[in-house]
């Protein structure tokens, strides 16, 4: 994790997240819901005699459940780890995995909200075999509800979002960043989606998050450029056998 300077304390994370049990305020539920659509449309079949290996970094108390896939669930926290066969309790900044142990890796909840990018997706690099997907979100700079603030378009920087009915700080980023750091882990990017455009920008202009939500589920086809999104959900491949 960052350090101290982030304003991001362990035991803020640990009282939320070291739970056996959590329940999603409407808004992340949204997101959830078009994340797990993503991860199902992007997440290939493996095509060999042999099951894949997939490691859900970052899990909570979720678990992706996907055919053709032994997943490993893996977070920082131990109790929502509990009376799963295979998990792990450690931090996906360092990964306690051997070199291309995984034909896919999942980082979803906006867990690049808690840590250092660069150093998880190198770690997430060297556990991913060639060929190998990853697919993450985050929350972006360049959302809507960050328009004429000194936030917008920012490499990273740190805010205060509501969350089940508090407040918490979380780090977002630009796409074009964390586009670079994948790149130079060798990961090429496949496809990029947005969650929460017209919600997003309601919220820039004062609406409550109820009405966003209800225009969000009202416009969601209507086109309204996706770097405006709240969320973005990036699908990556390994390209480069280096890392």
């Amino acid at each position: 994790m960052r350090n101290s300077a982030s304003s991001i304390r362990f035991s803020d994370l640990k009282e939320r997240y070291d739970v056996p049990f959590f329940s999603e305020d409407e808004w992340h539920r949204h997101t959830g819901f078009w994340t797990g659509k993503i991860i199902a449309k992007y997440l290939p079949a493996i095509e060999s005699t042999r099951r894949g290996k997939l490691l859900n970094a970052g899990c909570g108390v979720y678990s992706l459940e996907m055919p053709h896939f032994d997943e490993v669930c893996l977070d920082m926290f131990s109790t929502p780890l509990l009376g799963r066969d295979l998990s792990v309790c450690a931090n996906v900044e360092q990964l306690p995995f051997r070199d291309a142990t995984f034909e896919a890796v999942v980082c979803v909840g906006e867990v690049l909200a808690y840590c250092d990018p660069a150093t998880t997706i190198a770690e997430i690099s060297r556990v991913t075999g060639w060929k190998g997907v990853f697919i993450f979100d985050f929350g972006s700079s360049r959302s809507a509800k960050h328009l004429f603030t000194k936030t917008h378009g920012r490499a990273a920087d740190i805010v205060t979002v509501e969350y089940n009915g508090s407040s918490e700080r979380t780090w977002v980023y630009d796409l074009s960043y964390l586009s670079r750091l994948l790149n130079r882990n060798g990961f090429s990017v496949v496809a990029t989606e947005g969650t929460h455009t017209w919600s997003a920008l309601s919220l820039r202009f004062g609406a409550r998050v109820k009405f966003a939500l209800r225009l969000q589920k009202v416009l969601e086809k209507l086109p309204i450029p996706g770097f405006w999104a709240d969320t973005i959900t990036v699908v990556a491949e390994k390209t480069s056998r280096e890392r």
